[in-house]
C-alpha cells in the first residue's frame, strides 16, 4: 500500500499533466486518511480554484495555512483566492503574512500594492482618512513610484489636517509627474497653510507654466506675494486671475485685498466695483470696496458700502470690524465702540480692533478702558506699531510721560515711517525744552477746512506741506484751517483751532492742488477736512511761496536756537552749502529710494573748486557718512550745539532752508526746506536715470521722484 509521501507525487503528477479527476480524487482520499495535511489541503484548493470552484477552494487553502503557517507559498495563494472572491482585505492580510515570511517574494508584494490601494479608496470614500491615509503610507512603502497613491495619500493627509505630510506627498505626485496640475496645486495649498510661503510659491510656478489660464493659482500667487512684501508682484497677480476668470468674484475680492496692501487703493476700488457689478448682493465685495474707500478716506461712501455688507450678512465680525475702525477714524467714537465691541466678541483675537476700540474709549475719556484695550492688543501681537502708540497716548493722558515717550520710541523703531509716533514724541520733549506753544484760537465761525490727519500722515516735512497748503487755501477762500496738535505748534508759534465736529472728507487726490487753492473743489456748506501728502507738483503752490515761508518762522526759544546754530556755521566761511543724505526709515522700499554719496561727491568735485570760502553742512541721520567728505570738512548738527528735544532735526533743517546752494535727497524733508529758503543760489536733487545730481527748482518740481 502506497504511502502519503508517494500518493501526493502520484496525485501531483496527474494534476501537471491535467487530468484533474484523478488528482481530484487522490487528493481528496489523502484528505480523508489524513485531514487537514497541508500539501494536499494546499493542492487540492488550487485544483478547485483552476476549474472555477473558487469558494470551494478556500477552505482547503485556509486548512494548508493552519497546517503549516510558516509557508510562504500558502499565504500566497490563500490571498489569490480570496482575491478572486472579493475579501480584498483578507487577501492582502495573506500577502502581507508572505512577505513576513520572505521579505524579497516579488509577486506578493507586487499583489499587495493595488490591493492595499483598493482597501485606501474605500477607506477615503467612506470617510475614514485615518485608515485611508495608513493604507497609501503602505502602498507607497511597496512601490514609491505610485503616482495614484501619492496623491491620494496627499489628499488624505490635508482632510486629516496633517499639513506637512500633505506638502511631502504632494510633491511627491509632482516629481513623479510634473505634468499632474493639480500636484503641484495641492503642494502649494499646504505650504501656504503651514506658512511656507517661498515653498508654496515654487509649486506654483510650475502649476502655472501648465495652465496660465488658472485663476486659482494666480489668485493664491496674489496672496502669497502680499505676504513677502513684493506687493507690485501681488497686484499683478491679482490682475492675471481676474483677467483668468473675469467672473469670479472671488478673485476680484483677492484682487481688491492685493490692490489694498499695495498702497493702491483706488484700484481697489475699482476691483470691487467690477465685482458688485457681476454679483451686487456678495457682502465680500461691499467689505472690500468699503474698505478701499477708507482707505482714500472717502468715509462717508465708504460708510455706505459696509452699511450693505452688514444688511447682507448680519453680525459678521470682519464687516462689523472694519465698520467699527471707520467710524473711529471718522471721529465717532460712541458707534465705534459699539461697532466694535460686537466684533470682538466673536473675533477676540483681532488686534487691530483691539487698539480702535481703545482709541474710542480714549477720545470718550476712559484711559483705564482704553489701557486694557492696548494690553490686549500688545498680548496678541507684542510690538504692534498701534498698540504701542495706544499705550503711549493713555500712559500720557495718565500722566506718565516718560512711560508714554518710550513706547513711542518702541513704535518709532517698529514703523518709522508712521508719522503718529514721531509726532506724540515730539511735542511731549518740545514742550518740556521752549515751554507750551500757543494755545488754539477759538473758531471765528467762517467755513470749516481740517486736516484731521495732520500729525499722523507723514513725517516732518510731509506735515510742512500739508498744513502750508491747507492754510494758504483756507486763507484764499475765506475759511479758517482747524489742526490737530502738531509740531508747528511748538516750532512756529501756529494757533490754529482744533477740529471740530467731523466734516466730509476730500482727499487731494480726487481734486488736485489747483481745484483746491481756487475753491472749486470746496463747494460744500460746511466746509471739508481734507487728506492727501500734497507730494506732488510745487508749481500751483509757486505763486504763494511768500506766504508758505512765513508760515514756517521759528519763534521763541526756537529762533534763538535757529539764529545760534546759523551763525556757528556762517562764520566758517562765505558760501554756505549744505547736502541732505537721508538714511534712517529710507531705502525700505522702492518709492523712497536713496542716493549713492557718489553723486554727491562727483557733483561737490566739480563745483567746489568756483566757490568762495565755502563751507559744507551735511544734514544728515547718518553721521557716520562724514567721513567720506572728510576732505571738505564738514559741518555737522552735532557740531552746532545740543539738538532740540523732540526736534532733533531741526537744525538740519533749518541750515537746509538757509544755505546759498542745497542738494537735496529724495525727501520731502529737504525739498521742503528748499522750498523755504530765500536766498537760494542753487539746488540739486538726484535723479536715478542719469545717476547723478542735476539742477532743479523746488518750486517747480514734484516733491518726491519716481
Amino acid at each position: 500500500m502506497a504511502t502519503v509521501s508517494e500518493a501526493l507525487s502520484i496525485a501531483l503528477d496527474h494534476h501537471i499533466a491535467g487530468r484533474v479527476a484523478e488528482a481530484e480524487t487522490l487528493y481528496g482520499r489523502i484528505l480523508e486518511a489524513v485531514p487537514g495535511h497541508p500539501d494536499a489541503s494546499h493542492l487540492m484548493g488550487l485544483l478547485l480554484a483552476q476549474t472555477g470552484r473558487v469558494a470551494a477552494a478556500l477552505p482547503h487553502l485556509d486548512a494548508a495555512v493552519a497546517g503549516d503557517p510558516a509557508s510562504p507559498t500558502y499565504h500566497l495563494n490563500r490571498g489569490k483566492v480570496q482575491d478572486a472572491l472579493g475579501q480584498t482585505a483578507a487577501a492582502a492580510a495573506s500577502w502581507l503574512a508572505t512577505l513576513r515570511l520572505q521579505s524579497d517574494h516579488g509577486e506578493a508584494a507586487e499583489r499587495l500594492a493595488p490591493a492595499l490601494r483598493a482597501l485606501a479608496e474605500t477607506a477615503f470614500d467612506s470617510g475614514a482618512l485615518a485608515a485611508a491615509a495608513a493604507l497609501y503610507e503602505r502602498v507607497l512603502a511597496l512601490d514609491p513610484q505610485n503616482l495614484s497613491a501619492a496623491f491620494d495619500a496627499a489628499m488624505a493627509a490635508k482632510g486629516l489636517g496633517r499639513l506637512q505630510g500633505a506638502a511631502r506627498l504632494a510633491g511627491l505626485a509632482a516629481r513623479l509627474d510634473p505634468a499632474l496640475l493639480r500636484a503641484h496645486m495641492a503642494e502649494a495649498e499646504a505650504c501656504q497653510a503651514l506658512g511656507q510661503t517661498e515653498r508654496a510659491i515654487a509649486a506654483l510656478r510650475p502649476a502655472l507654466a501648465l495652465d496660465p489660464a488658472q485663476g486659482g493659482c494666480w489668485a493664491s500667487l496674489c496672496l502669497l506675494r502680499n505676504e513677502l512684501g513684493r506687493r507690485g508682484a501681488a497686484v499683478t497677480a491679482g490682475r492675471r486671475a481676474a483677467l483668468a476668470a473675469p467672473a469670479d468674484t472671488g478673485l476680484l475680492v483677492r484682487l481688491a485685498a492685493a490692490q489694498q496692501i499695495a498702497e493702491k487703493p483706488r484700484a481697489a476700488v475699482a476691483a470691487a466695483r467690477r465685482g458688485l457689478s457681476l454679483d451686487p448682493a456678495s457682502p465680500e465685495l461691499h467689505l472690500a470696496l468699503g474698505a478701499a474707500l477708507d482707505a482714500v478716506h472717502a468715509l462717508e461712501a465708504a460708510g455706505r458700502a459696509l452699511d450693505r455688507a452688514g444688511r447682507l450678512c448680519p453680525g459678521d465680525a470682519a464687516v462689523l470690524a472694519e465698520h467699527g475702525r471707520l467710524c473711529e477714524r471718522a471721529g465717532l467714537a460712541e458707534r465705534a465702540a459699539a461697532l466694535l465691541q460686537r466684533a470682538l466678541a466673536a473675533r477676540p483675537d483681532d488686534g487691530d480692533s483691539w487698539v480702535a476700540l481703545g482709541r474710542a474709549v480714549l477720545r470718550r475719556g476712559d484711559a483705564a478702558w482704553a489701557g486694557r484695550c492696548a494690553r490686549r492688543a500688545l498680548w496678541l501681537a507684542p510690538g504692534l506699531p498701534p498698540g504701542l502708540l495706544l499705550a503711549g497716548a493713555v500712559r500720557e493722558a495718565q500722566g506718565a510721560d516718560g512711560e508714554a515717550l518710550a513706547l513711542y520710541d518702541r513704535a518709532i523703531v517698529a514703523a518709522p515711517g508712521l508719522g503718529t509716533g514721531f509726532s506724540r514724541r515730539a511735542m511731549l520733549l518740545l514742550r518740556r525744552a521752549v515751554g507750551e506753544g500757543p494755545p488754539p484760537r477759538q473758531p471765528s465761525g467762517k467755513r470749516r477746512l481740517s486736516v484731521s490727519t495732520l500729525g499722523h500722515a507723514g513725517r516732518f516735512g510731509n506735515q510742512l506741506l500739508q498744513y502750508g497748503c491747507l492754510r494758504v487755501c483756507a486763507e484764499r477762500n475765506g475759511m479758517e484751517l482747524e489742526t490737530p496738535e502738531w509740531i508747528g505748534r511748538s516750532l512756529y508759534g501756529l494757533d490754529d483751532p482744533l477740529p471740530g465736529p467731523p466734516l466730509p472728507s476730500l482727499h487731494e487726490e480726487d481734486c488736485g492742488v489747483p481745484a483746491l487753492l481756487d475753491g472749486r473743489a470746496l463747494a460744500g456748506p460746511d466746509g471739508h477736512d481734507v487728506v492727501g501728502y500734497f507730494c506732488g507738483d510745487t508749481a500751483p503752490l509757486a505763486p504763494h511761496r511768500a506766504r508758505f515761508r512765513a508760515l514756517f518762522t521759528p519763534v521763541g526759544a526756537v529762533a534763538e536756537r535757529a539764529a545760534a546754530a546759523l551763525d556757528g556755521v556762517r562764520v566758517r566761511g562765505r558760501t554756505l552749502v549744505a547736502i541732505h543724505l537721508r538714511r534712517g526709515d529710507f531705502g525700505l522700499n522702492d518709492r523712497f529710494w536713496i542716493a549713492p554719496e557718489a553723486w554727491y561727491l562727483d557733483w561737490l568735485a566739480g563745483v567746489w573748486p568756483s566757490l568762495d570760502r565755502p563751507v559744507l553742512y551735511l544734514a544728515t541721520d547718518a553721521p557716520e557718512l562724514a567721513e567720506r567728505f572728510a576732505r571738505y570738512r564738514p559741518v555737522l548738527a552735532g557740531d552746532l550745539g545740543a539738538p532740540l528735544p523732540g526736534a532733533e532735526f531741526f537744525t538740519d533743517h533749518w541750515i537746509l532752508s538757509r544755505a546759498d546752494v542745497v542738494a537735496v535727497s529724495n525727501s520731502s524733508f529737504s525739498v521742503t526746506a528748499a522750498m523755504l529758503n530765500p536766498a537760494l543760489r542753487a539746488s540739486l536733487r538726484p535723479d536715478r536715470e542719469r545717476a547723478r545730481l542735476v539742477p532743479f527748482d523746488p518750486w517747480s518740481a514734484p516733491v518726491l521722484l519716481p
